[in-house]
C-alpha cells in the first residue's frame, strides 16, 4: 500500500507524513492492517504525539467506514441480480412449456421422437436413385 498518499488524507505536516509511511512499511504493514490499528499500536511503532495517532485513527476509521458500505452495496448488487436472472429464466421456461389455452402449466417432459425409421427410409430412396443414376 503506498502509505504517503494514504496519511496525506490527514492534515498531518508533508514531513511527517514521510516519517509515518516508513514506519508502516518499515512495519510490513498492508492495508487490511488498518482495521487493526488503535492507540497503544501506534504508539508502539514510535508515533507518540496523541493529536498525530488522533488523526490517523480518524482516518483509519473513515476508511473502514467507506470499504464496508462499499462491500455490502456489492453484495446487494449480486442478490438482485440473481433474483432478477431467477425470474427470467422461471418465465423463459414457462413460455415454452405452456400453452396460452391452458388452465394450468405443468412443467412436462416432452417424448423424443424416433426419426430412425425416417433416416432408413431416406437413405434407401438415396440409394436407389444413386443406382439408376450410374
Amino acid at each position: 500500500m503506498e502509505w504517503c498518499s494514504w496519511l496525506s488524507k490527514t492534515s498531518l505536516e508533508p514531513s511527517l507524513v514521510y516519517e509515518y509511511a516508513l514506519t508502516f512499511t518499515h512495519n510490513e504493514l498492508v492495508q487490511d492492517d488498518i482495521a487493526y490499528f488503535d492507540d497503544e499500536f501506534l504508539q508502539s511503532m514510535g508515533i507518540f504525539v496523541a493529536k498525530h495517532r488522533q488523526k490517523i485513527l480518524k482516518l483509519a476509521k473513515r476508511d473502514q467506514k467507506k470499504s464496508t458500505t462499499s462491500s455490502r452495496n456489492h453484495m446487494l448488487w449480486l442478490i438482485v441480480a440473481i433474483k432478477q436472472a431467477n425470474k427470467l429464466v422461471a418465465k423463459r421456461l414457462k413460455m415454452w412449456t405452456c400453452r396460452p389455452d391452458s388452465i394450468s402449466c405443468n412443467f412436462a417432459v416432452a417424448p423424443l421422437r424416433n426419426y430412425s425409421t425416417r433416416w432408413k427410409a431416406a437413405m434407401l430412396k438415396r440409394n436407389t436413385k444413386l443406382s439408376t443414376d450410374n
